[in-house]
């Protein structure tokens, strides 16, 4: 990874586009690092628990879960990670449920280069897709949770991927995003980070020099958006947001 002070002398130099493609390249080169060795270069313990096959589904998730249309029907929980990077961070076991637990991330096929080089198998394989562009490779209405960790702040258009998550969302279901509050700002608008994301009143909203979005006007009555501090985790924000199930009482057709 490039040092943080020539990421920010980059931008300096380079128009957006040229940095943050830059930044793709980064992302990449960090995660063929960290993978070696069995994650001593990055987090030996976390490489460990995301190649679990027996990766425990997180609590704050089977909360969810129990809320979610998976809870009414008895079926399997649905669950999409998007920007999961080449190991999912999200859970998959959780003894007398069945989670069904899709990854994705833009840079997969970079990912499935570097585990092959190191041979490495993780229990869930990330596909190929864009935060942007999830409708074109899943149906709406087909996650009872989308899950989004760290990687909002990354995208092209976060507010795109947002109405995109929420499409693939089933009604009754939830959105869960964890982020640190206005990485961009913080990292200089270099490489990936583009964008900043804060709470204002509750509404998640996404921000950088010349835009300004909330989530709550962008999604409309359909959402529920409710954004926290994370009180364990400094500087971070928990997002979670329900589509509302019309057809149930209690949630009337805005």
């Amino acid at each position: 990874m490039i040092p943080r002070f020539l990421q920010r002398i980059r931008h300096l130099v380079l128009d957006d586009t040229t940095s943050y493609d830059q930044g793709l390249l980064d992302e990449a080169a960090f995660w063929r690092k960290s993978l070696a060795n069995g994650g001593r270069n990055w987090d030996a313990a976390a490489f460990r628990m995301r190649m679990d096959p027996k990766f425990e589904f997180q609590p704050h998730l089977r909360e969810l879960a129990d809320k979610s249309p998976a809870a009414r029907s008895g079926g399997p929980v649905q669950v999409l990670d998007v920007g999961a990077g080449p190991l999912s961070a999200v859970g998959h076991h959780w003894p007398g449920r069945e989670v069904r637990l899709t990854a994705v991330d833009p840079l997969a096929d970079t990912f499935d280069q570097i585990l092959a080089e190191l041979d490495l198998h993780p229990p869930t394989r990330t596909r190929k897709a864009s935060g942007e562009d999830l409708l074109g490779v899943f149906a709406q209405d087909t996650f009872d949770i989308v899950v989004c960790s760290n990687a909002l702040d990354h995208s092209r258009d976060p507010l795109l991927c947002v109405r995109q998550m929420f499409a693939v969302t089933r009604p009754g279901g939830w959105i869960f995003l964890w982020h640190y509050r206005n990485e961009a700002k913080e990292e200089g608008y270099a490489g990936l980070h583009q964008w900043n994301l804060d709470e204002e009143r509750g509404d998640l909203v996404l921000w950088n020099r010349e835009h300004r979005n909330s989530t709550r006007a962008a999604l409309g009555p359909a959402a529920v958006v409710d954004t926290r501090p994370d009180p364990a985790v400094a500087r971070a924000i928990i997002t979670r947001i329900h589509k509302r199930d019309t057809s149930l009482p209690g949630n009337p057709t805005p």
